[in-house]
């Protein structure tokens, strides 16, 4: 069967950036424990791909007409690597931000990391083109891979596959909420906002990105998550006060009031009338910009209240359905725009990770994300997630806008801020 269909707005929006500055595709790394046979992984990637008509579909044509095209997709690769370095699979998720994605072929890839071909420790990292993924599904993804392994293995045959309905976009959704001003800009501001200098400029084309991962153990994570319960404040608005207040410790002078913008995705699947699960694979999210006025001085709590209840009002208004019309506008205007960074800070937190860690003889022990930022200048970015009790934070940066000594002075101080607050 056929998905052929033009891209819609903001499928292209992600399209045009991979072309021009191989930026914002989604990375996702899941630790496995058990045996894991790449031959049995190879299989459940084909019965993915049969279920998702997305992933059955690959991008073709011109800028200006751009299509899904179902005939001569490719099969999903799939890379094995055997390395003994207990961090290795850290190189292989930079390499994955990093490296231009062969949108002709097909959009997802993965890349299986063990030490030895017997190893029972398993890294497993898809790649996936944004246009036909947010980070709620590209987890959930991972889940289905890992539950038809469970099934082949079980059942020493290939299970029957419940193929999914084409999805509609997110503009075929919000269409019918009759949008005044569809064409609106995301949240600007006249002030101009206080972001990381550059410390080396280059253009798109001749960045990469850097990856740094933090966690917080379960008995840390609950204490902060109960305390952000106690002080009325969300874990968003909480995260957004950690990174703004160590942005502005490491800004000068000392006993300046900065002016920052922070950027908030918005999950859009509970706040649409339209019966889409998580299972589905599409593009469903928003995102929210706010603007704060930072010192040093501040507390940590009050800034989090403040971010939480800017969130909180926002959220109740027009702007979460503006912002999907008027996203392309905005990627242009990053891409038209190289010298210039378009936020202070971004929090890319999907909570809590609704999915099993049981399949069988394996078990999902973490799983986390992140996407490439190259476009977004030196923007202060972390990707979020809640999975076993315990959060992990990836923080992905631009280099060589950014240098590795900045950023680690930056989540240093936020990870400090975070664990101080909550104990």
């Amino acid at each position: 069967m056929t998905n052929d269909r033009p891209l819609f707005s903001i499928e292209k929006g992600w399209e045009v950036v991979q072309r021009e500055a191989n930026t914002l595709h989604v990375v996702v790394v899941g630790k496995i424990k058990g045996f894991l046979d790449q031959e049995v992984l190879r299989r459940s990637l084909l019965l993915v791909q049969l279920r998702h008509p997305l992933l059955n579909s690959h991008i073709v044509g011109p800028l200006d007409n751009l299509m899904f095209k179902t005939e001569g997709t490719e099969k999903i690769p799939l890379e094995v690597i055997l390395n003994s370095e207990p961090e290795y699979w850290q190189t292989i998720f930079v390499n994955e931000l990093n490296t231009k994605f062969e949108n002709q072929k097909v959009l997802l890839r993965a890349t299986l990391v063990k030490a030895s071909a017997e190893s029972t420790t398993n890294y497993l990292i898809t790649r996936i083109h944004h246009s036909v993924i947010d980070a709620i599904s590209a987890v959930n993804l991972h889940s289905e891979i890992l539950s038809f392994c469970q099934k082949i293995v079980s059942h020493n045959q290939i299970p029957e596959v419940d193929k999914l309905a084409h999805p509609p976009s997110m503009e075929e959704i919000i269409d019918d909420y009759h949008i005044e001003n569809n064409n609106a800009e995301l949240s600007t501001s006249s002030q101009q906002i206080d972001t990381l200098p550059f410390e080396k400029y280059v253009p798109h084309q001749q960045r990469t990105c850097g990856f740094i991962q933090k966690q917080l153990n379960p008995s840390l994570s609950q204490q902060l998550i109960q305390r952000c319960k106690q002080e009325k404040v969300t874990v968003q608005g909480a995260i957004c006060s950690a990174m703004m207040l160590a942005l502005a410790k490491h800004l000068e002078p000392e006993d300046k009031d900065f002016y920052f913008s922070c950027l908030s995705p918005v999950e859009m699947r509970r706040k649409v009338n339209y019966p889409i699960g998580d299972e589905h694979m599409a593009v469903l999210i928003s995102a929210l910009t706010c603007f704060y006025t930072v010192n040093q001085k501040m507390s940590f709590w009050d800034l989090a209240k403040q971010a939480t209840d800017q969130i909180k009002a926002k959220l109740k208004t027009r702007e979460i359905y503006n912002g999907v019309f008027s996203f392309c506008q905005a990627l242009e205007y990053c891409l038209e725009n190289p010298e210039k960074t378009s936020n202070s800070v971004l929090v890319a937190n999907i909570g809590k990770v609704k999915i099993p860690s049981d399949y069988g003889q394996l078990e999902l022990e973490e799983i986390s994300f992140g996407a490439s930022i190259n476009i977004f200048g030196s923007v202060f970015d972390v990707n979020v997630s809640t999975f076993q009790d315990k959060i992990t934070f990836n923080f992905i940066y631009t280099k060589p806008l950014v240098s590795q000594t900045v950023i680690e002075k930056l989540i240093k101080d936020s990870m400090e801020y975070l664990v101080v607050s909550c104990s």
